[in-house]
């Protein structure tokens, strides 16, 4: 390829272009079947990048490592930049609370080591504080971005800061929610009956589990959230590992379609 240094109209060969991006040639030719980066293609079917290709490359790599689809990112890049900045400026604000926790989780660990080793002794307040924003960071890393995408920032934001500052007697209210939801579910599925004690119990057990966990509860939400049980197979993994059949998940949202709809 005739690429020339200096200025904005180089043009790379695709190994040129694998070469500087660190992106493999089978990776860009799979970028180029779908759009994202398209080269100019000669008669003999090499492929031409240019300086513009390799700004538009970057964009592909910096969305895709915030955690857009392939097919979202194409959507994106053909839009204007003022919804490109939006976007960009909304991961700014979930990357910045990412960074705090993690500094957070740091701090948590070092604590900790240092309560294993005998030179910090922490107080069963520091334990159970350290524990909740474990379980942030945890819930964040797995259904952060769905439930952006689904209630926004700002609720996501007011939910975390209910969650941090839950006390003691809440959680374990919480537990002994999940715990009843458990047993009920069990007996559901031993004799499914619509409606039920068993069923009302069930439905009781994790409408109060949501309202501690929750700031703003509200049937909508119920419903919403339990159909989000259905779409992500992650959720139905977890109620089937808490009540140990795989039938779980979906009896449970049938329990509160039913409750929710009187």
């Amino acid at each position: 390829m005739g690429s020339q240094p200096g200025g904005d109209n180089m043009t790379y060969s695709i190994q040129q272009f694998a070469k500087l991006s660190g992106v493999t040639p089978r990776t860009l030719r799979y970028y180029h079947q779908l759009g994202l980066v398209v080269p100019q293609v000669s008669a003999n079917g090499y492929r031409a990048y240019t300086s513009a290709d390799a700004d538009r490359l970057q964009k592909v790599l910096m969305f895709s490592e915030l955690g857009f689809a392939l097919k979202d990112i194409g959507t994106l890049l053909d839009a204007p930049a003022a919804v490109q900045l939006e976007a960009l400026n909304a991961q700014q604000s979930v990357l910045a609370e990412k960074l705090d926790r993690l500094a957070q989780s740091q701090l948590r660990l070092e604590l900790t080591r240092q309560n294993l080793q005998g030179d910090l002794h922490m107080s069963d307040a520091q334990k159970f504080a350290a524990f909740k924003e474990a379980k942030l960071a945890e819930n964040d890393e797995k259904f952060g971005q769905e439930v952006l995408s689904k209630y926004g920032a700002e609720q996501k934001h007011a939910a975390d800061q209910h969650f941090s500052g839950l006390t003691e007697a809440q959680y374990a209210k919480m537990q002994t929610r999940e715990a009843e939801l458990k047993v009920g579910l069990l007996a559901y599925l031993a004799d499914s009956q619509l409606p039920s004690a068993v069923a009302q119990q069930v439905f009781e057990a994790h409408r109060d589990w949501l309202k501690t966990a929750t700031p703003q509860y509200s049937p909508a939400m119920h419903r919403g959230i339990v159909q989000m049980y259905l779409a992500d197979s992650r959720f139905a993994d977890y109620y089937t590992k808490l009540v140990g059949d795989g039938r779980a998940t979906k009896a449970l949202v049938e329990i509160v379609d039913h409750y929710l709809s009187e």
